[in-house]
């Protein structure tokens, strides 16, 4: 999990919720827009019961208190009605507190139905600045003091049907469930992590984890740990299969975590739905706890099954810890909680008596081997001490040659038995298992130093890289054979998609030639310094590859910069080139939005020299002209600007030149993240100053009609006197003036706030962007802009070439118009063969193939059903079945008279003709050869 977590519109996740709880995470709001309450409902006033929270004993520790404000501060962003700009206030208010660690003391929940939750009649206090706090999860102040000492102030008061909203569903009772549900799902890859450590210690057998015993387990989350246990155990030195019979504890581990795991998973996805519940009705509300109770009690159950399996484990171990005492069987929502802060406790006791004992067995086995070793090498030094002096009496009369041969022999026994002594050292050796070594490893780093946390789903936390590991070793030898499966981030095509994208590429193909554009293509890889410094902070998302041959490589992250490596290296003068190709980016996958691993990028580019903006301009409408041969894709426009524009923007806003770049990558989210979210990267982790970031705003939210707000800017010369940005200016009137006279101007949205990433850009910036109501999780469909200096990077003589490109975001494209074949007709089709040459007698399979060759040589696709004697209605069947739309057909008689009969299926049309005729035939019913493209 991030170390920031954005609250909004999206499911918020219990690894989430557990972060801002537990970790620490700082939280975001996506920004919301105020709607007053109606008249109506703001005159209303509701009586609020009165709640008695004076007795400290009754409130929740700090962590738990963040867990209720976070649910209550997602009770709210969930709740359409509560949107006023009161709400909204105080929605800002709770967000402080937390991100400020100033956490007002909330009542403990119960699990019994009442009117309303006393935590929000507490909070509701807390609002008007009442009761005390905890401050840094340490120190008790009262709520005044902590907002003073903190800066924060209180928030506008909110209407009585506002607070009596604020008060429904079970609040504080959510969050403690959501938090020990979170817990338990952290405690159970540790869990299995612990129990393999403590068999490596007792040297246990791995016999009951093995899969031959997977028929009498049949349930996933015993299959699950059983498969974790083997994965943990491979190749260990410690625990190897023998016959004997291990304790119940041991061998029942699968038994004990296997329900656990089921139910943990069934509880979070129940949990994880009422915590993302959206409100609708305003005013005070009936709750009912029973859900939350009944997965209060299963969790208790499940819990506590893991922290006996690890108590049980524990009193086998030959330590002084002593086991702890049973679980409360009182299944509250707070000694719930405490149970699973307990379990991790003692699943941590466990792993350190287990690594103990290890630790010790590894220093007494290496020390009696070396004690043997010694007494064993000391007598066969003796031995051969005592060889060697009664050879060197026969030394001395011989010649030197002979005394160097015999030598020479001695040298070569002592190092054949100094390599046997090593062999069998490694041999002998104890060792833990794979997955056991990797965990043990993780436990001596910086990462694994501490307790292991069952909250903690950072990267860095035991959790992750245990469910990690697990992933990764249990396709190996020692794991549960899985089914196969693609690679993260790539994807096969079927028959039906390569045909659609054959048709598309074909499309894309005929604009760029219309356009005297040439198609050129270079290596997949390439040297790994073309690639690096030319993607700003993406660089840090190339593939790299192994070195094999003394040349560090690199997967192309894009077709640009290889085109720029082709241009100084060939010099082909001006040049309109175009590519498909494949592109590899070690990215987070994002399949609903089209974006992959691996991907075909489709570029145009026009290298050389041209008058100013003349190239810019047909570039921009080819990209246009493409989008135009997809009606499917709805509606576009191009938002369009200058780097050296925005470039003069930082530097009127105050951004240090060595940070132009990185405050460029944080702009350039604009179109995915709010302003709040992108201002805070900058300060927090830009380290730019907040009035910098300030006046950023009032540039990069100026969007509109490229000669209105050209125009607009002038007038108010919002650059002053800077001088790239008069020559920006220049550049784009010009531009507005082609584009005007090719017709295409009103497709483009003049926008400040686009950056582009990429550090190659030198000039006019431009993303084309799908605004149908279909078109929100898309993204760009195409972008591009100009770098002129690109090749000179890769040149001996630092030649310039200017060029300016479009980049298609092709897989995008491909994506959107399969989902309009499937939501409009009868989805994609398989292209299938014109004809099927069929037989009405036996033996005629070698006509059939003679009939397929004139075929296949007349380029009309046919095929036969691959069966030496097929029964006619069974290949007439396969013809219907597959849409083949005409068949051949020889018989006995057909044979005889040199003839063939051909039907046509949807009109039942048949003719028999002579054989030679066959062709001219087809070709009058309208077959379709497959040397001419196309489409339809």
């Amino acid at each position: 999990m991030a170390n920031r977590v954005t609250v909004g519109s999206k499911k918020l996740s219990l690894e989430e919720f557990s972060s801002v709880a537990f970790v620490g995470a700082k939280v975001t709001l996506e920004p919301l827009a105020a709607v007053e309450l109606h008249k109506d409902d703001a005159a209303r006033v509701v009586t609020l019961p009165a709640a008695d929270v004076s007795a400290d004993n009754s409130y929740l520790s700090p962590v738990l208190g963040r867990a209720y404000l976070l649910s209550r501060v997602n009770f709210i962003v969930k709740h359409a009605g509560l949107r006023s700009a009161a709400v909204l206030e105080t929605l800002d208010f709770l967000v402080a507190l937390l991100n400020a660690d100033l956490i007002p003391q909330i009542p403990a929940p119960t699990t019994k139905l009442v009117e309303v939750d006393a935590a929000s009649i507490a909070l509701l206090e807390a609002l008007k600045g009442h009761g005390k706090a905890t401050l840094k999860s340490s120190k008790i102040v009262t709520l005044t003091d902590g907002l003073t000492s903190t800066s924060l102030t209180l928030p506008s008061a909110l209407s009585s049907i506002e607070q009596a909203t604020l008060t429904q569903g079970g609040g504080s009772l959510q969050a403690v469930v959501a938090s020990i549900v979170s817990g338990a799902k952290g405690l159970a890859p540790i869990a299995d992590a612990a129990a393999a450590l403590t068999c490596e210690a007792l040297k246990a057998s791995p016999a009951p984890f093995q899969e031959t015993h997977d028929a009498s387990r049949p349930h996933r989350g015993m299959l699950t740990v059983a498969t974790n246990l083997r994965v943990m155990l491979d190749n260990s030195k410690y625990a190897v299969v023998t016959e004997k019979v291990d304790p119940l504890a041991i061998r029942s581990i699968p038994q004990y975590h296997g329900p656990a795991r089921d139910t943990i998973a069934a509880v979070a996805k129940t949990v994880e739905a009422d915590l993302n519940a959206p409100g609708a009705s305003l005013g005070l509300s009936s709750f009912h706890p029973e859900l939350l109770k009944q997965s209060l009690l299963s969790i208790h159950s499940a819990v506590e099954a893991l922290f006996d399996g690890s108590r049980g484990r524990v009193a086998l171990l030959p330590s002084s810890i002593s086991p702890a005492e049973a679980a409360s069987k009182v299944a509250t929502p707070v000694a719930a909680f405490l149970l699973v802060e307990a379990t991790a406790a003692q699943l941590n006791a466990e792993v350190r008596a287990a690594q103990s004992i290890l630790a010790t067995q590894e220093a007494t086995q290496g020390g009696a081997g070396k004690d043997a070793d010694s007494a064993k090498s000391a007598e066969i030094a003796a031995k051969q001490a005592a060889a060697e002096a009664k050879e060197d009496e026969a030394l001395a009369a011989m010649s030197e040659a002979q005394r160097a041969k015999v030598l020479e022999k001695r040298r070569q026994k002592a190092e054949k038995l100094k390599e046997k002594a090593a062999k069998k050292a490694a041999k002998d050796s104890l060792s833990a298992g794979v997955g056991s070594s990797a965990f043990r490893s993780f436990l001596a780093s910086s990462h694994g130093s501490g307790a292991l946390s069952p909250f903690d789903f950072r990267v860095q936390g035991a959790v992750v890289f245990l469910e990690e590991l697990y992933a990764r070793l249990s396709g190996l030898s020692g794991g549960q054979k899985r089914r196969p499966k693609i690679a993260k981030g790539a994807q096969d095509f079927l028959p039906p998609q390569m045909h659609l994208r054959e048709r598309i590429f074909h499309k894309v193909r005929a604009v760029f030639k219309r356009h005297g554009g040439v198609e050129i293509e270079t290596p997949v890889f390439e040297l790994k310094e073309t690639l690096t410094g030319k993607y700003g902070e993406d660089s840090k998302l190339i593939y790299d590859l192994a070195d094999q041959g003394g040349e560090l490589l690199a997967l192309r992250y894009d077709l640009t910069v290889p085109f720029a490596r082709f241009m100084a290296l060939h010099n082909p003068g001006n040049m309109k080139r175009y590519a498909i190709a494949r592109v590899y980016r070690r990215d987070n996958p994002q399949i609903a939005r089209g974006r992959f691993r691996e991907f075909y990028q489709c570029d145009f580019d026009i290298a050389g020299v041209y008058p100013t903006m003349l190239a810019d301009a047909e570039v921009i409408s080819i990209g246009i002209e493409v989008l135009q041969q997809f009606p499917e894709l709805g509606p576009f426009k191009i938002k369009l600007s200058h780097r050296k524009l925005l470039d003069a923007i930082l530097e009127i806003c105050g951004v240090p030149a060595d940070k132009l770049r990185t405050t460029c990558s944080a702009i350039d989210k604009l179109d995915k993240e709010p302003w709040e979210n992108v201002r805070a990267e900058m300060v927090d982790e830009k380290d730019i100053p907040a009035d910098v970031a300030d006046r950023i705003q009032g540039f990069v939210t100026q969007v509109g009609h490229p000669k209105t707000l050209h125009a607009q800017l002038v007038a108010e010369k919002r650059f002053g006197d800077h001088p790239a940005a008069a020559e920006a200016m220049k550049e784009l009137a010009l531009l507005w003036s082609y584009l005007e006279a090719m017709g295409v101007l009103d497709f483009v949205s003049f926008d400040l706030s686009l950056a582009r990433g990429l550090d190659y850009y030198t000039g006019l910036i431009y993303e084309f962007v799908l605004t149908g109501a279909d078109a929100t999780q898309v993204g760009s469909i195409a972008a591009g802009g100009r770098y002129d200096n690109l090749v000179g990077m890769f040149s001996a003589t630092n030649a310039q070439i200017p060029c300016i490109g479009v980049s298609l975001g092709i897989e995008r494209i491909f994506g959107m118009l399969q989902k309009h074949a499937e939501n409009h007709g009868d989805g994609l089709k398989t292209p299938v063969s014109q004809v099927l040459v069929t037989q009405t007698s036996a033996g005629l399979l070698v006509p059939r193939l003679e009939v397929c060759q004139k075929l296949w040589a007349a380029h009309i696709a046919a095929e036969i059903l691959p069966s030496e004697n097929p029964k006619f209605v069974k290949q007439l069947q396969h013809a219907l079945d597959t849409g083949i739309p005409y068949i051949v057909v020889l018989g006995e008689d057909e044979i005889a008279n040199h003839q063939v009969k051909v039907k046509v299926l949807a009109t039942k049309e048949e003719v028999t003709i002579d054989e030679n005729d066959l062709i001219a035939t087809l070709r009058r019913f309208g077959v379709a050869t497959t040397n001419v493209v196309s489409w339809d």
